[in-house]
Formats: structure tokens, sequence, C-alpha cells
């Protein structure tokens, strides 16, 4: 037997509550992926920033060191005036330049929860999350 059109006006068309709770999970999975994907881009963001900033200080430490034949006495804002004017002495610096000797040097950045440091003159960059000099 077939509907009648009033039958079928009477009729109310629209979701169920199981096919909310579907689009509700599936929301909620991709909200998650997306969460976690950008806690990981941000984190890794962070420790190359720290990297990089330790990578402008060394060359401003090896020129400080042709110049004295000591790496005592350097200081962010004497690196920052006569080598290079992208360093930040400022007081909200990340900053620190730690371990100065005629021969050796420990400079670290802070980014986030990430630390980077590189003891000197040869060593390479390394990264963690605590502070190292």
């Amino acid at each position: 037997m077939r509907s009648s059109a009033a039958e079928l006006k009477t009729q109310e068309a629209g979701f169920t509550l199981v096919e909310l709770l579907v689009v509700i999970v599936v929301i909620g999975v991709l909200i998650a992926i997306a969460v976690t994907s950008y806690l990981g881009f941000s984190d890794r963001a962070s420790r190359t920033a720290a990297k990089s900033n330790v990578r402008t200080v060394v060359p401003a430490l090896t020129a400080f060191y042709t110049d004295n034949s000591t790496y005592v006495g350097a200081t962010l804002t004497t690196l920052r005036e006569k080598y290079d004017l992208q360093i930040d002495d400022s007081a909200a610096s990340r900053y620190e330049i730690s371990d100065l000797s005629d021969s050796s040097y420990c400079v670290q950045n802070h980014v986030g929860d990430w630390y980077a440091w590189a003891t000197g003159p040869s060593a390479p960059i390394d990264s963690g999350t605590s502070s190292h000099c």
C-alpha cells in the first residue's frame, strides 16, 4: 500500500541520535590528531630556534677570541656591539654564556621547553630539555 502525499508531509526528516554521535566521534578523532601534530611541530620549532640562536653567538665568540686570545670577558653586550647586532642582550634574553676561560666557553639558549648549547671552541651544538651550562 502506498502512502498518500498528506501522510508523507507529516513525517519529519532529520538525523538520528546514532548518526549525530558518529559525527561527533569523527570530529573528536580529527581534533585529537590535529592537536598532537601541532604539539609536535611546536616542539620541533622550539628546539630548532634554540639551536639557531646558539649558532648565531658562536661566530661572535670566535671573533672575540681572535681579537683577545681568550674567551674571558665575552659578554652578550660586548658580542652584540662589536661582532653581531642580531644577538639579543636585553634583560629578557634567554642566552647564557658561562664557563669562560682562556680556551673554552659554554653558550646556551632556551626556547619553549628546549635548551640548546655549545661548549667550545669545537663541540657541536646539542639540545635537550634541561639546562646544560
